[in-house]
């Protein structure tokens, strides 16, 4: 797929063209909601409106809601040098849990394209203004197994909302890491630190924006934005789809 123009929020006509034909497959083969099931649509209107914003006031660096708009607790016991904050559409529950596990693991890639207004809007909620968008990658094997890269698509869906070019290789992973599912915090940390190089040609002076499906600890986030700096970013922020919820996920 060709980039979306960095010269506005229009659409160039390779995506509105791939939008199109997602429409009218669904018209020929009606989908089911990747939600809840029921036939019709690919994500129903109903789960859509059940992606409710994370509650604020949000932790101003790790976007997590909390009682007060200051740091957490997290984030003022650990360091993630580099990235300016993380910011999610929703918690990652309910149908928009099975969304996800669709397109990452079902091949729905056209699931993405539904997710763009989610990004959009969190987009606008912080007024970012940015130079480049980098989808976090996957090592060869997962690629290769899968066919795509989910926080690709993503991407790309965000980004021929925004106006503001999608370059793959910014961004690339150089060392295999184990899953994170089963990691805990700590581990997490450790099982991605130094697993991705970013290109200077690409993101020297320039503002840079990460995708990806979930953030759970932000540990991939934060090595992401390492590497970008190392790479000469001036600032990194980083976006994501879901949030998981830390009490469901480390109890």
């Amino acid at each position: 797929m060709a980039f979306p123009s960095s010269k506005g929020p229009g659409l160039r006509f390779p995506v509105a063209l791939l939008r199109a034909a997602w429409a009218t497959l669904d018209i020929v083969f009606p989908p089911r909601c990747a939600g809840c099931r029921q036939l019709g649509q690919r994500f129903c209107a109903t789960c859509r409106e059940s992606l409710a914003p994370l509650p604020a006031p949000l932790c101003p660096h790790c976007g997590y809601p909390q009682a007060e708009p200051k740091l957490c607790q997290t984030c003022r016991a650990s360091s993630r040098p580099g990235l300016a904050g993380i910011r999610s559409a929703a918690f990652f529950e309910g149908p928009l849990q099975h969304a996800i596990h669709r397109l990452k693991y079902r091949n729905d890639v056209g699931l993405a394209e539904v997710f763009g207004p989610a990004l959009q809007r969190v987009w606008r909620m912080n007024r970012w203004s940015a130079d480049v968008i980098a989808p976090v990658p996957l090592s060869r094997e997962r690629l290769r197994q899968r066919g795509y890269n989910q926080a690709g698509l993503l991407a790309d869906a965000l980004a021929a909302r925004v106006g503001v070019p999608v370059i793959p290789v910014a961004l690339q992973r150089v060392r295999d890491t184990a899953s994170q599912v089963t990691l805990g915090w700590a581990e997490r940390q450790t099982n991605v630190a130094g697993a991705f190089r970013a290109s200077p040609e690409h993101v020297k002076d320039r503002t840079v924006v990460v995708v990806d499906d979930v953030c759970t600890t932000g540990a991939t986030l934060a090595a992401s934005a390492a590497a970008l700096h190392d790479a000469g970013a001036l600032k990194v922020w980083a976006v994501t789809l879901a949030r998981a919820r830390w009490d469901q996920t480390f109890t």
